[in-house]
């Protein structure tokens, strides 16, 4: 996965961390055709512990070997963010944003977002 390919090239420059903050596509509200034949549904979780472990399920599903953050119950990260369903972010050491991706998962650019990193350990 690209994802992890950024990952391992730049691990030892940056900190990563994938924050999972909701599910896109609970069982019981709107479902994918993608998730149906793949026989993932999730109910919109209720508490941090159910959150964590769909997050969970997440990453191990797209094999993501960076570390991962569960977002609040209140929802903290994606409402300052707009995180949801995928965006990637690059910020600072002092906590500025310098690489804002796009909304996904159609506009989403896993390019941008390297070259944004590479950037940032220059």
């Amino acid at each position: 996965m690209r994802l992890n390919e950024i990952y391992e090239a730049n691990k030892d420059n940056i900190e990563f961390f994938l924050i999972y903050v909701c599910e896109a596509h609970p069982s019981d509200g709107w479902q994918t055709l993608q998730n149906l034949e793949t026989e993932i549904f999730f109910k919109t979780p209720t508490t941090p512990d159910e959150r964590a472990e769909i997050g969970n399920a997440c990453q191990i599903g797209l094999d993501l070997k960076y570390p991962m953050l569960i977002d609040n119950m209140d929802d903290e990260v994606e409402n300052k963010y707009v995180a949801a369903p995928i965006r990637l972010f690059v910020i600072d050491p002092d906590g500025k944003i310098t690489y804002a991706g796009k909304e996904g998962p159609h506009l989403f650019d896993p390019d941008g977002w390297e070259e944004a990193i590479k950037e940032q350990t220059a």
